[in-house]
């Protein structure tokens, strides 16, 4: 309980107008991602139906053209995580505690964290579902142990060097444009 407590403090009080702000973007995520979500599972459904009825197997070269549901859920994933990303960025909100969304220069210490945390989950999530795949598909005793961690450890310096990149752009552009809306008001 300590550890939140100074966590919060860390990260100052919240501030409502970013909350209602936030949170109204984050509606338009939910919206988008269950839009997309239904759409993909009704095409998957569409899609097993007519492959039944047409006895055609998805799973082979007959049905190679077909466009993966998978695929389309993950751009909805995408739309339904970046779009809500960008319209806070746009409006200069980077988080709903007053601290961050008053910062003057870029957190490195917070972007630092939050990369690392987001290369952790990255890695750990890749090297579990990949030893799981192949505990299923080849057996215990044929999992590649030291190529699924070493994907992980890939997929943990790509991840946390993308969460670096973004984390300090969304910063710079929060501190860019609070910066121009000030300049807006003194004039």
């Amino acid at each position: 309980m300590s550890l939140m407590k100074r966590w919060n403090e860390y990260l100052g009080p919240k501030d409502e107008r970013l909350e209602a702000e936030s949170a109204r973007y984050l509606r338009i995520g939910y919206y988008l991602l269950l839009a997309g979500v239904v759409l993909c599972v009704y095409y998957g459904v569409m899609l097993e139906q007519v492959a039944c009825v047409a006895d055609v197997p998805l799973l082979t070269v007959a049905g190679a053209g077909v466009v993966s549901p998978n695929v389309l859920l993950m751009g909805a994933l995408l739309v339904a995580c970046f779009i809500p990303l960008a319209l806070q960025a746009r409006r200069g909100i980077v988080s709903d505690r007053a601290r961050f969304a008053q910062v003057d220069s870029v957190p490195w210490d917070l972007v630092l964290l939050t990369s690392l945390a987001c290369g952790a989950a990255v890695a750990v999530l890749s090297v579990v579902m990949r030893v799981l795949a192949e505990v299923q598909i080849v057996g215990v005793a044929s999992v590649a142990w030291g190529g699924d961690v070493a994907i992980g450890i890939v997929y943990f310096g790509l991840a946390f060097v993308l969460a670096m990149a973004f984390s300090a752009s969304l910063f710079r552009d929060a501190i860019k444009n609070r910066r121009r809306l000030e300049d807006e008001l003194d004039d």
